[in-house]
């Protein structure tokens, strides 16, 4: 491989890691890293190696139960060089093997060489809190990076190419952004969340090594959950403390954020600091909530005032992201990032606490589905069309029930659209759809989800596998590493998981509420105006956007007759949809901005690497010499 081809894929990935640059390269074996030093700051430099040198390892990410693992291994007679939670990869795989990553607790995406087998391993946390993508080689070899930004040097330095994958446009415009382990490249995969991959330089072998399962369910009281809630709650957030830089906290007015302000307080951490958003308007301002948490907890708010550019943002954004991503709520999320940074390296946030503890007004929908099951869906189908008015009004109440009723009456995978994005479905893309055939986006939702749970767990299950591995995870994890800042989630935790899950409805929506667990188990403990406060999402005003900022852009662009977009859906649907003419009892402004984000991203293409023609869209990439890693 040629350095300037490695040191140029480094060189995309230094937001990631500006703090050092490690390379090791072997007979053909090329392993580099970018690091962001959070841990063992000055001897933690990656590549790390076990004793002999036989094995290298890179790590994006972090192992939280790194303490207990290293204590496990010196009384197994292996020796530590570091104080880093990266060397424990390398002793761990010497001591397990392929099964090493069943002991890790942690968001992580590693890569480990084996010279003594020449053999390449990689793995990937539970949840997919870290990205890893991979590409093999005409010559039989791989490629893998963090980012496609990344990827793309390697692979163009080979000369093979890289198409655009129509099947990835299909869906997103259905779900916001391109469902994994696909990517928007025909060539490109991403490693799927929970798995490990061995390549050994001809076969390559991928395994998953933990599952998500809902039964069978606990036999404990609720107050017994309660407090089983609370201690794991407490344990999963102290080990995320474990940094030798400081760690602050996003905290909002909402519950999930409290709740880890208020365990990290109650366990003596009054130097702790939170940042607060000061977003400005009484709809999307928190910050009063937030600081009178603050100060009753005796911790450190400081509020940051959000002077968004959106416009600018979204520029940057639509090509930092390497693929389509249409969550608008990434612009925000980079901008308190950028700002957070100015003061720390590491924050905590509560992500994952809805998907857990059932805290979508969609999960309690699915409970009493579950318990109306007797009633035929043409019932449904019938009440949706009388309510069909109301469902122009989406953020409100009757909205809301409208929606609900909608998706009672379809199948599981046209229901998991209907009250998740409510953007494109089949019915309508396969009358608007101009590119080849595709299968349809429910079915394949209907394929992810295990067909034996019940609708709560099932809808769960969606939220897990679906939205939060693809579009909140891959928003909060490209967001906050291009402003060079790491983030972490204590409700994304396997253990934490492992109990909720077998938690009965009736738990987790006692008396009709979402999040009744998380509520039930920290009133008195915070603020009733936390605990009883409705769910509020981290949102923009993106009609408004689109009526403003964003206008001039949008019709320059995709209301362009010369739209790429207009390659995949004809000028008839792109004219009325911007009209508002179609489609306005549907996520509106979602649609619109998805396709102002795909016609950013295919325009940013890069012409000189590759012919970009508008039924043929393909990228020079991807590499034909025998690179193994």
């Amino acid at each position: 491989m040629d350095r300037m081809a490695i040191e140029q894929a480094l060189a995309q990935l230094v937001h990631r890691g500006p703090d050092s640059r490690g390379i090791f390269e072997n007979d053909g074996v090329f392993l580099g890293i970018q690091r962001l030093a959070i841990i063992d700051v000055d001897g933690g430099t990656q590549p790390i190696f076990n004793e002999d040198g036989s094995l290298a390892v890179v790590c994006n990410g972090e192992i939280y139960n790194y303490l207990e693992l290293m204590e496990d291994l010196i009384s197994r007679q292996h020796t530590f060089r570091t104080h880093s939670d990266t060397e424990v990869l390398v002793h761990l795989y010497e001591e397990f093997g392929e099964r090493m990553v069943e002991h890790l607790r942690g968001m992580f995406s590693f890569a480990i060489w084996d010279g003594r087998k020449r053999c390449l391993f990689l793995g990937r946390d539970r949840f997919g809190k870290k990205p890893l993508f991979y590409t093999r080689t005409r010559a039989g070899g791989i490629l893998f990076a963090s980012e496609l930004k990344a990827l793309r040097p390697l692979a163009t330095q080979a000369g093979a190419q890289w198409s655009v994958r129509p099947q990835a446009i299909y869906d997103y415009v259905s779900l916001a952004a391109v469902p994994q382990p696909d990517t928007i490249f025909e060539e490109v995969q991403m490693m799927p969340p929970a798995s490990s991959l061995t390549f050994d330089g001809q076969r390559l072998e991928q395994r998953c090594y933990w599952r998500m399962e809902y039964a069978p369910k606990t036999a404990a009281s609720y107050e017994e959950a309660l407090e089983q809630t609370r201690e794991l709650i407490a344990e999963s957030i102290q080990i995320r403390l474990r940094s030798d830089v400081p760690v602050a906290v996003f905290l909002s007015g909402g519950i999930d954020s409290s709740v880890i302000a208020y365990e990290i307080a109650r366990a003596g951490g009054t130097n702790l600091q939170t940042f607060t958003v000061a977003a400005g308007g009484d709809d999307l301002d928190e910050s009063p909530v937030a600081a009178r948490t603050a100060q009753a907890l005796g911790i450190k708010n400081t509020v940051l005032p959000l002077q968004l550019n959106p416009l600018e943002t979204l520029k940057f954004l639509a090509a930092h992201f390497d693929q389509p991503f249409a969550d608008s709520s990434a612009i925000p999320t980079f901008e308190i990032s950028r700002m957070a940074r100015q003061h720390v390296k590491v924050v905590l946030n509560g992500d994952g606490g809805d998907e857990l503890f059932a805290g979508y007004r969609r999960c309690l929908a699915a409970y009493q589905l579950h318990q109306l099951e007797w009633v035929p869906k043409s019932l449904f189908r019938s009440l949706a069309r009388l309510m069909k008015p109301l469902d122009v009004r989406r953020r409100s109440s009757l909205g809301f029930y409208a929606r609900f009723v909608r998706g009672m009456g379809c199948g599981v995978g046209e229901r998991y659209l209907t009250w998740t994005s409510d953007m494109l479905f089949e019915r309508e893309k396969k009358q608007l759809w101009k590119g080849s055939s595709c299968r349809s986006t429910e079915s394949w939702i209907e394929s992810v989800v295990p067909s034996e749970l019940a609708e709560l767990e099932a809808q769960l299950y969606a939220d897990i596998r679906i939205n939060l591995l693809s579009v909140l995870l891959v928003k909060m994890d490209m967001a906050t590493m291009a402003a060079s800042i790491e983030s972490r989630s204590p409700f994304m935790d396997h253990k934490l998981f492992e109990f909720t899950a077998h938690l009965p409805g009736r738990y987790l929506l006692s008396r009709g509420r979402t999040k009744s667990m998380l509520r039930d188990a920290y009133r008195g403990r915070i603020s009733d105006e936390v605990i009883n406060a409705p769910k509020r999402g981290f949102e923009v005003p993106l009609a408004n956007w689109l009526q403003n900022e964003f206008h001039e852009l949008l019709f320059d662009t995709v209301g362009s007759k010369t739209a790429l977009v207009r390659t995949y859906f004809g000028d008839q649907f792109i004219d009325s949809l911007l009209a508002k003419k179609c489609l306005a009892d549907r996520n509106w402004a979602y649609l619109v901005y998805a396709l102002l984000v795909l016609e950013l991203w295919l325009r940013a293409l890069p012409e000189k690497s590759g012919q970009l023609e508008r039924n043929n869209h393909t990228l020079v990439g991807c590499p034909d010499k025998d690179i193994r890693a």
